[in-house]
């Protein structure tokens, strides 16, 4: 007699949907990355520029390395106030800037010096070892802007004194003669470095210096 059919195992079963999705976990050392980094504009645009660039991740980190969740902190730091302004208040951004900056020189760039907005929130996300040691920190910001409703007042700029070390330019989230407008999600990556005496800095020069063409 004829043997029965047997019944086909779950394997046999033809899939007549889309085939599943393949994850593929990146490998834990990689010969490059590519990511958005902070790139000024030399003619004091409102926002930053941002172009791609490639950064050797395969560098062994030395004795006085950045470490990432140092530069993590340093680099929402400064994106909270190179996205923060005032133009009733022109000179303070500089002040809080330069301290923050390898080249104090480079504390005007990134504004035209008109309008106003404030960081709300700044999320430090991936951080990329560069060849020298430092990091370059994706940091991802929440920028408010505001809408002028009357004629500029005279303002008494405010002086930040010769410790500037805990000071800040963002503006209040109210003021006579402001009102809030749009909000925008905006993502920077500075490059933080370790100066010889250990202190922290953005080095806004690193994104040229670390390119690989």
């Amino acid at each position: 007699m004829p043997r029965p059919r047997s019944v086909a195992s779950e394997a046999e079963v033809p899939v007549t949907g889309p085939p599943a999705p393949v994850v593929r976990i990146p490998a834990t050392r990689r010969p490059a990355q590519r990511v958005a980094l902070l790139c000024t504009s030399a003619t004091g645009s409102d926002r930053p520029r941002r172009t791609l660039t490639a950064v050797a991740t395969d560098v062994a980190a030395g004795p006085d390395a950045v470490g990432e969740l140092e530069a993590a902190a340093f680099a929402g730091r400064f994106v909270a106030e190179f996205l923060s302004w005032d133009e009733d208040d022109p000179a303070r951004r500089a002040e809080v800037l330069r301290p923050l900056l390898r080249d104090p020189s480079g504390a005007t760039l990134g504004w035209s010096g008109t309008g106003r907005q404030r960081v709300e929130t700044v999320l430090p996300g991936r951080t990329l070892r560069t060849p020298c040691g430092g990091r370059i920190v994706e940091v991802t910001a929440r920028v408010r802007t505001f809408r002028r409703t009357g004629p500029r007042p005279d303002v008494t700029p405010t002086v930040c004194g010769s410790d500037v070390s805990g000071a800040s330019c963002c503006p209040p989230d109210s003021s006579p003669g402001w009102v809030p407008a749009e909000a925008t999600w905006t993502r920077v990556a500075p490059p933080v470095v370790r100066l010889p005496d250990g202190a922290l800095r953005i080095d806004l020069t690193l994104t040229a210096r670390g390119s690989q063409r």
